[in-house]
């Protein structure tokens, strides 16, 4: 498993100004076979039958341009979200909640060096 670190926001009023903090939340990445669990309990449904190992291949295309990978920006927050495995995190509501979009490029980042590490794990599998 390896750790990264998702930029995170929250916000909260001083005085009569709402002000954004940033943090950073530490999180594994669990590349093993729990990920196509996730995948198939919250999103395998909604992609209408597309399983993880598809729809990582999709992503992977999706991330070589800014502009496509901020239309499926979505999709790629559910992947990514099927790879972490962290208790702050049950849900990918909460997951998405504590993401700002100031910090969407470094989340696309982030995306990028999953799905190599994905990619790297699968290749030593194969």
């Amino acid at each position: 498993m390896i750790a990264i670190k998702i930029p995170t926001a929250t916000y909260e009023y001083e005085g009569e100004k709402l002000v954004s903090k940033k943090d950073e939340l530490i999180v594994n990445v669990d590349t093993s076979f729990k990920a196509h669990l996730n995948w198939e309990k919250h999103f395998q449904e909604l992609k209408n039958g597309v399983d993880l190992s598809s729809m990582v291949a999709v992503v992977s295309d999706w991330i070589k341009d800014e502009k496509t990978a901020s239309k499926h920006l979505t999709d790629l927050l559910r992947v990514l979200y099927c790879f972490i495995n962290s208790p702050k995190l049950p849900s990918f509501d909460d997951f998405v909640g504590i993401l700002d979009s100031t910090n969407i490029e470094t989340v696309v980042n982030k995306i990028s060096a999953v799905i190599q590490e994905v990619g790297t794990f699968a290749s030593k599998n194969e």
